[in-house]
């Protein structure tokens, strides 16, 4: 099965690279296992994004996740510190390769997730000592997973150049999306969906072409004269061409008094133009599970303020995404024997969630209040400069064992 999935993508490549075949040509959507739409639309991963409610939900999903720092902590015992000592925190923080920054590969892996359900990175090691020293993305239609006999797990890379090479578990950095039962890789959603992405499509396609022709619906000529075939077609260019001249030139087309225009399309009115689009619009939102106010759709918005918003979005879209490429980053990047001594990889979402000035603000003191925080660990969070002195932890007066608070009161008074 993998040697004719191997041989396909080596037509599909053939396919690309021929100038009579285009991404939306038949021969090549089957070839690339993309079926017929109910709309007569093919749709790929790269024409879901011509999809402007598509692009908007990938853009914000992957842009989210870029933005987000990742680390890699060890855990100590007073609880945990970022391990910059170790090279691959430098990776996965700032630049897992030559030609990449960390919010550009984070972006190519959730873009690689949200559209085709399934990321790959080539791992670069130091032959001699194993440390990794690059993570490089590349794209799913150049890697085929295969399990062998033996139960072990290898991926056939193609590069650039077509040459092929084995590469072993160790290898690769696999990030599997949303998908079933024993699947080597997730489900994708322009083949999920592709109807309903379709859909979208040919109501996109329908009106640019109604506009184009100057909103003009579709129609048919009525006369009373009896032609054959060929002058059938003859008036039908003709008049075409008549009706291209006038409305380039602004004028009104006038027909003669044997001949009448009747439209045959329905109107857009009553077809629910509008409506279908805004339902269409929701409906492209839940395939990416991203709320509709984020996609710029505010008639149904129901929060009150930006934290809340952003902490929606963090569990029911996000988190989803975090964690499988944490838990791909502890499987391939950390030994067992690191994992075990408890170090992994994980983002930063405070940044998500720091709601506006005044919520912080009433945050900060509850938690200062509590003795939870220092006055210098919130100056941190709002990238302000330590300050002397600000280091200790206090608690309220109040706050303390009820038979201590005489004696804890007399205390300072005598100190006074």
């Amino acid at each position: 099965m993998n040697i004719i999935r191997r041989g396909l993508l080596q037509a599909a490549t053939w396919a690309l690279k021929s100038a009579d075949i285009s991404l939306t040509n038949p021969m090549l959507a089957r070839i690339l296992g993309v079926g017929p739409t109910w709309a007569k639309v093919n749709v790929t991963e790269t024409t879901q994004l011509q999809i402007t409610t598509a692009w908007s939900a990938v853009r914000l999903i992957a842009e989210a996740v870029g933005t987000l720092p990742l680390h890699l902590y060890r855990s100590t015992s007073k609880g945990r510190e970022r391990a910059k000592d170790d090279p691959r925190y430098e990776l996965v923080r700032w630049q897992p390769c030559d030609y990449l920054t960390a919010p550009e590969w984070k972006e190519s892996m959730v873009v690689s997730l949200a559209t085709m359900g399934q990321a790959y990175n080539p791992v670069t090691r130091f032959e001699s000592t194993g440390r990794v020293i690059s993570i490089q993305p590349v794209h799913k239609s150049r890697v085929t997973p295969e399990v062998r006999q033996d139960g072990s797990i290898v991926y056939h890379l193609t590069d650039r150049h077509g040459r092929e090479r084995i590469l072993t578990r160790r290898d690769v950095l696999p990030v599997r999306g949303f998908g079933g039962v024993g699947d080597l890789e997730g489900f994708a959603p322009h083949r999920m969906h592709s109807n309903s992405l379709a859909l979208s499509v040919a109501m996109e396609k329908y009106a640019a072409e109604f506009f184009g022709s100057g909103g003009r619906p579709q129609g048919i000529l009525k006369t009373k004269a009896e032609f054959g075939e060929k002058s059938r077609d003859q008036i039908r260019s003709g008049f075409a061409k008549y009706l291209q001249e006038s409305r380039d030139k602004g004028e009104l087309p006038v027909l003669d008094g044997e001949t009448d225009y009747q439209a045959i399309s329905t109107p857009n009115n009553e077809a629910q133009f509008i409506e279908s689009r805004k339902l269409q619009i929701a409906e492209v939102a839940r395939i990416y599970r991203v709320p509709l106010h984020m996609l710029m759709e505010t008639e149904k918005a129901s929060y009150n303020n930006t934290e809340q918003a952003n902490k929606h979005f963090l569990d029911y879209t996000l988190l989803a995404y975090l964690t499988r490429i944490e838990a791909a980053l502890n499987s391939c990047l950390l030994e067992p024997s690191e994992r075990a001594a408890g170090m992994y990889f994980e983002f930063d979402v405070n940044n998500l969630l720091r709601g506006d000035s005044q919520q912080r603000s009433s945050y900060y003191m509850q938690m200062r209040q509590a003795g939870a925080i220092t006055q210098n660990e919130i100056r941190t969070r709002e990238n302000l400069p330590l300050v002397d002195g600000a280091d200790d932890l206090h608690v309220p007066l109040n706050m303390a064992p009820s038979d201590q608070l005489v004696e804890i009161l007399n205390r300072n008074k005598g100190g006074a």
